[in-house]
């Protein structure tokens, strides 16, 4: 709305001019009129009646010659008298007389000394003139004509009428109010109008009743005589003669056509008004099509303008409608960012209290050491929160279907030995009942044992050292040979570097590779072998444990390294588990920047491998 009221001031007229002279020129398709003719004093004339100015009487014969014209004007200035042949003047005015239907010219002047006054034909001429009006013309600050003022009150009180106003006559009353501007709907381009050189009229070439009931007009079209203008409708530096300016106008008045320009502060509110048209489709649209809306109300508004000059000859300025627009959508993008970043800090700081996590703790420790405050790591960091949440869910999940199932089993089993016990106690010996809630009592310390190595190994913070792996595996064959040896199971370790090193948590790590080999033992045969080997590959270290067990089928693969996931096989007895070690094995891995991997087939055994990054001395 002030770029608007304030379109003079900021420049934003240039713009509207620009789009109003692009209309006029693609708009305008008038015919040139029969009643409105142009004598010229052109090149040619000059030749053939001699330099200019001519003697008055000239111009006192050309009366005579038009003595059938409706009206004639002259936009030639006669302010002073022709001292060498003062005769001419009374020719003239009496011509003027005789004719009783011409106009002549006046002309408004800022004086510095006697102010604003109107410079009028020498008197005899004047007082003979059935009319008289002034041919000021203002240019726009671009040196371009686009209006007339009909009608000025004097500073004296006068009133003065444009030149095109007196020409029409008193039928044709000038529109508007003193002072007030309008827009010239011009015909065409420069030589739109019916010409006729003012030396061929003169001579008779064109024949008197040629300009009857017409309104005829003379005035200079000689290249360096007169004043010639920028319209909408010249290009490439052409312009318009002072004269053909004015018989556009006297055009326009005759037809009532004028062009007239929307009040300021109607132009104000109505460039609002597709900003909020926006601005309420901005609401419901993605910011694709709200892309796309505000290009096309932007060809909207452009052509609503051109239709409204077209069609109803009133000009409405488009450049503050236009610039609101465009502004439009980056300032709402940049709201709806704000909201959506004020949301999503809402969010996060929500999930952090739920999943008692800091989700700066990645940019202060890895590559973002300053706290970034764009739309795409607060993104990120929300979806960081929500993974842990979805986390921290499934892990209350795990621990309620391990607190209602796998710890209430063993203790269920157990009190209904002690009820079966008290009812019947001749089915079984105490002995053999005890040694039944030992067991029972054992599985529920090792699935306590292991859901808490399970919970420790994602939490606790590692205590990383320099590790030499063949040397921890060693130590690991070593605390389950007694297990190996009772089922006749030989642990092998001849294929092992002299040294292998990494960086990770000796008691980490050794308790993974004392899950592996136990499990190793628990699904192999008897009198069978367990290879453990360690290669280089790479940056890395791989240890692979192997054995000659039942194996695993595909499906049992998938979901191996899972928690309480339990492989069903041919292994004798059942070995007990709770399910959890190989989840334990992966978690740990994976903190230590390595992977675990499975290969099995059913009848043929299994490997499991673990790769973690080599420590070069």
């Amino acid at each position: 709305m002030l770029l608007s009221l304030h379109s003079e001031t900021t420049g934003l007229s240039r713009l509207d001019q620009t789009f109003y002279d692009g209309v006029m020129r693609a708009s305008t398709s008038t015919e040139a009129p029969d009643d409105i003719v142009i004598i010229a004093i052109d090149d040619g004339s000059i030749e053939a009646l001699g330099h200019w100015p001519w003697r008055r009487h000239v111009h006192a014969q050309l009366l005579d010659r038009l003595s059938q014209a409706r009206r004639v004007g002259f936009d030639i200035v006669f302010s002073e008298p022709n001292l060498d042949f003062p005769e001419d003047d009374a020719l003239l005015a009496e011509a003027i007389r005789r004719h009783g239907r011409v106009v002549l010219p006046t002309i408004i002047v800022d004086d510095s000394v006697d102010g604003t006054r109107l410079q009028t034909p020498m008197a005899p001429l004047a007082d003979a003139a059935s009319g008289l009006g002034y041919i000021n013309i203002y240019p726009h600050s671009d040196g371009t004509v686009r209006t007339l003022t009909l009608s000025h009150t004097l500073p004296s009180g006068q009133q003065a009428h444009h030149f095109s106003a007196e020409m029409m006559g008193e039928s044709t009353p000038p529109p508007g109010q003193p002072g007030e501007s309008f827009l010239i709907p011009y015909a065409g381009p420069a030589g739109h109008f019916s010409f006729y050189p003012y030396a061929a009229v003169l001579h008779g070439d064109i024949p008197a009743e040629h300009f009857h009931d017409r309104l005829v007009l003379v005035g200079a079209w000689s290249s360096g005589l007169g004043d010639t203008f920028p319209t909408p409708l010249t290009r490439h530096g052409e312009t318009m003669a002072g004269v053909e300016i004015l018989a556009n106008g006297m055009l326009a008045l005759e037809n009532g056509n004028w062009i007239r320009t929307i009040p300021a502060w109607l132009t104000a509110l109505l460039s609002c008004l597709p900003v909020l048209l926006l601005c309420l489709a901005f609401r419901r649209l993605s910011p694709r099509h709200s892309l796309l809306a505000t290009f096309f109300l932007i060809v909207c508004w452009c052509a609503a303008s051109a239709i409204l000059l077209f069609v109803g000859h009133i000009w409405m300025p488009v450049t503050a409608g236009l610039i609101g627009i465009a502004l439009a959508f980056p300032l709402w993008s940049w709201r709806s960012q704000e909201a959506s970043l004020q949301h999503i800090d809402q969010e996060l700081l929500a999930l952090q209290q739920v999943t008692a996590w800091d989700s700066t703790h990645s940019e202060r420790n890895g590559v973002g050491a300053f706290y970034d405050h764009s739309l795409p790591t607060r993104v990120r960091r929300l979806h960081q929160a929500i993974a842990r949440f979805r986390h921290v869910q499934q892990k209350r999940e795990e621990t309620l279907r391990f607190l209602s199932h796998d710890m209430r089993a063993p203790q269920s089993a157990i009190l209904a030995l002690i009820e079966m016990q008290r009812r019947e106690p001749e089915l079984r010996s105490e002995r053999e009942v005890l040694e039944r809630i030992k067991r029972r009592a054992v599985d529920t310390l090792e699935l306590m044992d292991g859901f808490v190595q399970v919970e420790r190994a994602e939490v606790v913070s590692l205590n990383l050292k320099a590790i030499e792996l063949s040397g921890l595996l060693h130590e690991a064959c070593d605390s389950l040979w007694e297990l190996a040896h009772h089922r006749s199971i030989t642990l092998s370790t001849d294929d092992l570097p002299d040294e292998a090193w990494v960086e990770g948590d000796h008691k980490l790590l050794s308790r993974v590779l004392r899950n592996l080999l136990d499990n190793a033992i628990k699904y192999s045969p008897d009198h069978t072998e367990i290879r453990c080997r360690i290669t280089r590959e790479g940056q890395s270290w791989r240890v692979a444990i192997e054995d000659q067990g039942f194996g695993m089928a595909p499906e049992q693969l998938e979901r191996i390294f899972e928690p309480f996931t339990r492989v069903t096989s041919a292994a004798p007895d059942h070995p007990s588990g709770a399910g959890l070690g190989l989840a334990f094995a992966r978690t740990t891995i994976l903190r230590h920047g390595g992977t675990i991997s499975a290969d099995s087939r059913e009848g043929k055994g299994s490997t499991f491998s673990i790769i973690l990054p080599a420590l070069d001395s």
